[in-house]
């Protein structure tokens, strides 16, 4: 993920920790980074505004990735894909609306 945003580790960590990625921890401790958050060797436009929606309603970052990535059985854009096409408002309703039934 540094590499590929000519950032240092500890600058994606950092990132990591202030929802600007997605990080996820595996059980045996090592970070993880999604490549799906980047497009065009640049973060997704709107990631840290989703995440920072999605963490309203659970902390689980692998839920976090699963909601921005499955595929839709009816062939309906995943959420990463609804950003990268510009519907971030459309992105946001969504996880508002998914983060508020995770908490209640």
């Amino acid at each position: 993920m540094a590499r590929a945003l000519g950032w240092t580790e500890a600058g994606v960590i950092e990132a990591g920790r202030t929802l600007r990625l997605l990080m996820l921890l595996t059980d045996d401790n090592v970070y993880l980074f999604p490549a799906f958050q980047l497009h065009d060797g640049r973060v997704v436009d709107g990631l840290t505004d989703v995440l920072g929606v999605l963490q309203t309603g659970t902390q689980g970052r692998w839920t976090w990735a699963q909601w921005l990535n499955t595929p839709y059985p009816d062939g309906e854009p995943t959420a990463i894909e609804k950003m990268l096409a510009g519907r971030l408002d459309e992105v946001l309703l969504e996880a508002r609306h998914d983060a508020w039934s995770w908490s209640s």
